[in-house]
Formats: structure tokens, sequence, C-alpha cells
């Protein structure tokens, strides 16, 4: 059981739970925070923690984790702590209807705007969080800036946005503002190897290939199959390299397809994976290999980084970021997978 002075139970990030407890022992809560950082860092369970931490029967400063409030939280059922988000919103929709979801609509927050406005039930404050909140449309984020001018006394509204930037500035302005950022490398496989008990070897892999997501290093900690999933992932990513052109195209097809099925994030995550490669391939070839992130295929990494140019390396790395960036913004998928497998980088002739 995870105790009162284990930061939570959140590995790292400590400043920000140590600015929350201080909030809450000098009962000078913010009445909105809007935490922001990269997928998998850990903002939904900071945000989690803190409604835990207000509503928790010990009344302190910290979330007991034991308590009937704290454990109602943690399963999602507690009646004064409402947790929205497009998972929320997909599921109260049809089948065909949530795949195509890719914005948090009006009705949400009207949902919000109901509910808010009731006093606590059973516990001490009534919290709401809203997971993705970087996709709230036009509509949604005007009612979202109603909601927060005019919080009642007993109420923490927490927005939880993988990109703050795509907020609304007067939305942002209105909220405190948790920036959480990558751990450090050797603080992840610390954790891994103190907490998990991971040997050195495959604590320092997942601590490099996690980016410094604590919450995908745990994630793949409880899903080993995952884990592998990923190796073949890599696998066939890699062998595209040497695959005709047709293929390479069949595959961008195939992906566009999935992309439009609804399956979103695995798309992303592919590009992601794809990315870090060629990252790697390009900090070798630029003579930093001490920052590559698949530490298990150095030779692989050096033999390609004899065969491509600098610059191609460098075009095909933001191409793929440019990839993933079109697809946010609605673009065609098939049209926008096909650039990246057009972009590829050629071998060059020694």
């Amino acid at each position: 059981m995870i105790e009162l002075s284990d930061n939570w139970g959140i590995i790292g990030h400590e400043w920000a739970v140590d600015l929350l407890r201080r909030s809450i022992a000098a009962n000078r809560l913010a009445h909105a925070y809007l935490i922001g950082g990269p997928e998998g860092v850990g903002k939904a369970l900071l945000a989690l923690r803190l409604a835990q931490a207000l509503n928790c029967e010990g009344a302190g400063v910290d979330p007991c984790l034991r308590c009937r409030a704290c454990r109602r939280i943690e399963r999602g059922n507690h009646p004064d702590v409402r947790i929205a988000g497009m998972a929320t919103q997909a599921a109260g929709a049809k089948a065909e209807d949530a795949a195509r979801q890719k914005e948090l609509k009006i009705d949400t927050v009207r949902e919000w705007q109901r509910d808010v406005m009731l006093k606590p039930y059973e516990g001490r404050r009534r919290v709401f969080i809203l997971h993705d909140a970087e996709k709230l449309n036009e509509a949604a984020s005007n009612a979202m800036l109603k909601t927060l001018e005019e919080p009642p006394p007993y109420a923490t509204l927490i927005l939880v946005a993988h990109t703050a930037g795509s907020l609304l500035p007067t939305i942002v302005s209105r909220c405190q503002l948790l920036r959480l950022r990558p751990l450090p490398r050797a603080q992840v496989a610390r954790a891994l190897r103190e907490k998990y008990n991971l040997t050195a070897d495959d604590a320092e892999l997942l601590a490099a290939w996690s980016g410094g997501r604590i919450g995908w290093v745990l994630r793949m900690v409880n899903a080993p199959d995952e884990l592998a999933a990923r190796q073949d992932q890599l696998a066939e990513l890699l062998a595209l390299t040497d695959q005709p052109l047709a293929a390479r195209l069949r595959w961008a097809e195939e992906r566009a397809k999935a992309y439009r099925a609804g399956d979103q994030t695995a798309v992303f995550e592919t590009l992601d994976l794809w990315q870090s490669w060629w990252r790697d391939v390009l900090l070798t070839a630029a003579g930093c290999p001490q920052a590559v992130i698949h530490i298990d295929r150095r030779n692989d990494l050096a033999a390609a980084a004899a065969q491509y140019a600098i610059p191609d390396l460098h075009a095909f790395v933001s191409g793929i970021s440019l990839a993933a960036q079109r697809l946010r913004d609605n673009v065609n998928p098939q049209l926008a997978l096909e650039g990246v497998v057009l972009a590829m980088p050629e071998r060059q002739l020694r």
C-alpha cells in the first residue's frame, strides 16, 4: 500500500504535488487547474489524486488511498467527482458515430454545467475532471469559458490537455497551469528497479523507450504482450525500407483505413515509433549516439546511419511529424500517410 509520504503515489512531478499540497493546507485552491503535458506523462493520475485529496475522509493534505471516498474516486463512482472526455463522450454514441468523433462537443460541457451547480452530496468538494480538453470545439470552448468565469465556491474544475496551446487563451488564463514534463531517464529506470523489481537492463531499456512518459512505462510493465507487439511493429516498419513503392503505398492505404475506422491512436503510435527510429538514426549519424532511444539496437542504428545523408534523415523525421500534424488537422489520412512513404530517404551509394 502506498504511504502518505510517497508523493501521492506519483513517480516524479514532485514540484506539482508539493504545490497542490501547500494550496490545500493553506485553503488557497484555485477554482480551476489546467494540467498539460505529453501523453502518458502522468496528467490523469495527478488529476485523480487531487480529486482524492480534496475528498479523502482523512481531511488532510494527502489522499490516504484506503478510505471509502478514495477508493470510490479511484473506481470512478464517487457522486461528487465527475470525469469526462473523449472516451465518455464516445461511450454514449453509436459505434460508427463514436469512431468518427474527433472533438469534444458542447453537449459534454453542458452536462458539466448542469452538474456543477449542485452542492456536494457526500464529499467536501465537487470535482470535475475533463480529459482531452485540447479537443474542445469552438462552441464547447465558449461554454467552458462561461463555466470557468462563474464557478461555485465548492467546485474545483480540472482540465487535462496534451497541448495546452490548442485551448483558447481565455480558458488558459482562467486556470492555474501545471505543465508536466517528461521525467529524466535515470529517474524512470530507478523507479522501475526499486518499485517494480525489473532488472537493470530491462529498466534501462524501458526508460529509454518511454521518452520520460511514466504512464507509458507502467502500461508496458503491466502488459508485456504490448512490448512484444511493439518490437514486431518496429520490425515491420524497418522492412518497409526494402519494399517496392507499391508495397509502401499499400501499407499507407491499410493504415488510412484503420484511421477512418476509429483506430486513430494506433496510427499515431505507429508514426511515433517510426519517428523515434529515424531520429535515432539521425542522432547516430550526427555523432550523438548517447541520446538514442533504441539502445538495444545500437549496431543496427550504426549500420543505418552509414547509409543515409544527414539532410535526408532530418527531412524525413520532420516529414513524419508533419504527417501526424496533418492528421490532427483532418487532412485526408491516405494522402498524409502516402506522403510519408513517398518521402522515405534513399540509401547513398558508396
